[in-house]
């Protein structure tokens, strides 16, 4: 999985909530709670979007006049690190 083009991980259970998404990794047999903004950031982790492009499109989400790059990127690195995106 490329950290340019982040993918979800396989083996992934989500269930959309009322305030997001609870996604289980079977493989660490962990479960996760993503807020509303980490949950379009998840979903847009598809392999083919690059980090740029779902800062961007993360920000036309929420119609921010800059691009909450910082943002994003912690984000996914906050994802990697628990192994649920790649």
């Amino acid at each position: 999985m490329s950290t340019e083009h982040p993918n979800r991980a396989d083996g992934l259970d989500v269930h959309e909530v009322e305030d997001g998404l609870v996604v289980y990794h079977a493989a660490t047999d962990r479960v996760h709670y993503l807020n509303p903004s980490a949950s379009v950031i998840f979903e847009l982790c598809n392999g083919e979007r690059t980090n740029e492009e779902i800062a961007e499109l993360v920000g036309a989400a929420w119609g921010l006049e800059a691009s909450p790059r910082d943002e994003v990127a912690e984000c996914l690195e906050r994802l990697r690190t628990e192994g649920v995106v790649g």
